[in-house]
C-alpha cells in the first residue's frame, strides 16, 4: 500500500478455530497450553486487546487505507468513529435491535467485570451493541505507509469454551453473555453474507467521502 493508493476492504470466516491474542506483555503462557489442550492454533495480532476465539461464529472486516486518506485520523481513537458508524448503520439497515454506536465517555466510564478480560466483553469507543451487547469489537494497527482496521463481527457467541480457554468457569461465561450477543441470537437466520451486503453500501460510501 503506497500513499494515495485505493483503500481495500474484505470480509473473512474461519474453517478451523482458532485463538488470536492481542499483542500485549501479559503472560498468557496458561491460555495458550489451555488452547493447545484444544486442538486450537494460537495467532498473535499486530494490535492490542483481549483474546477471541475466532471460529465460526465470526466474521471478521479487513480495512485498509493508505497513508494520507481523510478516513486516516491522527487521533488513534477517533480513527475508529467512522467505522464503528459504518457498521452501525449497516446493522441497522439489515434490522437489528436497538443498534448503538459505544461513545467515548461510556466505554471510559464501564464499571470494571470479569468479561473484561476478552475482547468482547469489554467496551472499547465507536465499538457496536444490539440489544445493549456487545456485538461489534474493533482494532487497529498503523504503519507508515497505512492503517489497517480490523472489525469483529460476532454471529455467535461461545462464551462457554472462551471462558475455559482463558482459566475461568460458569461465573465468566455467563458474565460474557451478558456482556457480547451473537447476531443470530437477536436476528434468527442471519448469515454472513446478509451482513456483509448490508454493511458494503456503507461502507463503501464512507471510504469515498
Amino acid at each position: 500500500m503506497t500513499a494515495g493508493g485505493t483503500p481495500i476492504s474484505s470480509w473473512s470466516t474461519v474453517t478451523e478455530p482458532c485463538l488470536v491474542l492481542g499483542r500485549s506483555g501479559d503472560d498468557t503462557g496458561a491460555i495458550e497450553d489451555a488452547a493447545y489442550e484444544e486442538g486450537l492454533p494460537v495467532l498473535r495480532r499486530s494490535s492490542g486487546g483481549g483474546p477471541v476465539l475466532w471460529d465460526a461464529g465470526l466474521l471478521a472486516l479487513d480495512v485498509v487505507l493508505p497513508h494520507g486518506h481523510p478516513r486516516e485520523s491522527q487521533d488513534v481513537v477517533e480513527g475508529y468513529r467512522w467505522l464503528g458508524q459504518v457498521l452501525a448503520d449497516g446493522l441497522r439497515a439489515l434490522g437489528a435491535p436497538d443498534v448503538e454506536l459505544v461513545e467515548v465517555p461510556r466505554a471510559r466510564a464501564a464499571d470494571p467485570r470479569p468479561a473484561d478480560v476478552a475482547c468482547f466483553g469489554g467496551l472499547s469507543p465507536y465499538e457496536v451493541l444490539a440489544g445493549r451487547r456487545k456485538v461489534v469489537g474493533l482494532s487497529q494497527a498503523r504503519r507508515r505507509n497505512g492503517t489497517l482496521l480490523q472489525a469483529g463481527v460476532l454471529l455467535d457467541l461461545d462464551a462457554a469454551r472462551l471462558a475455559r480457554l482463558l482459566g475461568a468457569g460458569d461465573g465468566l461465561a455467563a458474565d460474557l453473555a451478558a456482556a457480547a450477543a451473537g447476531l443470530r441470537e437477536l436476528m434468527p437466520g442471519i448469515d454472513p453474507d446478509s451482513v456483509a451486503a448490508a454493511v458494503d453500501p456503507v461502507l463503501v460510501r464512507a471510504i469515498a467521502a
